[in-house]
C-alpha cells in the first residue's frame, strides 16, 4: 500500500512539475521601452536655485500609440521625436502573444514586413530577444519587448 501511495504522489508531483513548465512558457512578453535623459531639480531648503541633476526614466507612452505604431501608423512623442517599435519575426511565439496582449492582428503586422512599410513606418525586425535590446537601444525613442523584466542603462520596463 505504501509504494502505491508513493509511486501517485510521484505523478502527481511530476504533473504538477509539468503544468508549471508550461505556464511560464506561455508568460506574456513584457513591454520595454527606451529610456530619456529627464532633468529632475534637487529641491534645497534655502530656495537658492535648484541643482538640477539627470535621470534616466523610461518613455511613457499610451497604449493606444502602442497600437498605433504596431499597425505602422506615424508616432510623435512630445518634442517631435518620432517613435519606433521592434519586433522579433513573426514566426516567434512571442510575437503573436506580444500583438495579441495589445489587440493587433499578426496580419496587420506581416503587411508591415515589406522592407519598404518598415522603415517608413519605424518599425524593425530582430531575429531574437538579444538583438530586440539592441533595436530598442539603437533607434530610441522605441518599445519592443521581452520575455523578462530587463533594467538596463537605456532600456526598461514601460507599464
Amino acid at each position: 500500500m505504501t509504494c502505491c501511495l508513493k509511486v501517485t504522489i510521484y505523478r502527481y508531483l511530476a504533473l504538477l512539475a509539468l503544468l508549471g513548465g508550461f505556464g511560464s512558457a506561455g508568460a506574456d512578453p513584457i513591454w520595454h521601452c527606451s529610456r530619456s535623459d529627464v532633468q529632475v531639480a534637487n529641491i534645497s531648503d534655502d530656495f537658492a536655485l535648484a541643482a538640477l541633476s539627470i535621470e534616466r526614466e523610461v518613455i511613457r507612452i499610451a497604449l493606444k500609440d502602442l497600437y498605433a505604431v504596431y499597425q505602422g501608423k506615424p508616432v510623435k512623442l512630445s518634442g517631435g521625436l518620432p517613435l519606433s517599435a521592434c519586433f522579433v519575426d513573426l514566426t516567434a511565439p512571442m510575437t503573436n502573444q506580444a500583438m495579441n496582449s495589445i489587440g493587433v492582428h499578426p496580419i496587420t503586422l506581416k503587411s508591415l514586413t515589406q522592407q519598404n512599410s518598415l522603415i517608413k513606418a519605424k518599425v524593425y525586425r530582430t531575429k531574437d530577444e538579444a538583438s530586440m535590446l539592441a533595436c530598442i537601444t539603437q533607434h530610441q525613442p522605441a518599445i519592443g519587448y521581452l520575455a523578462t523584466p530587463t533594467h538596463t542603462e537605456a532600456v526598461g520596463p514601460c507599464f
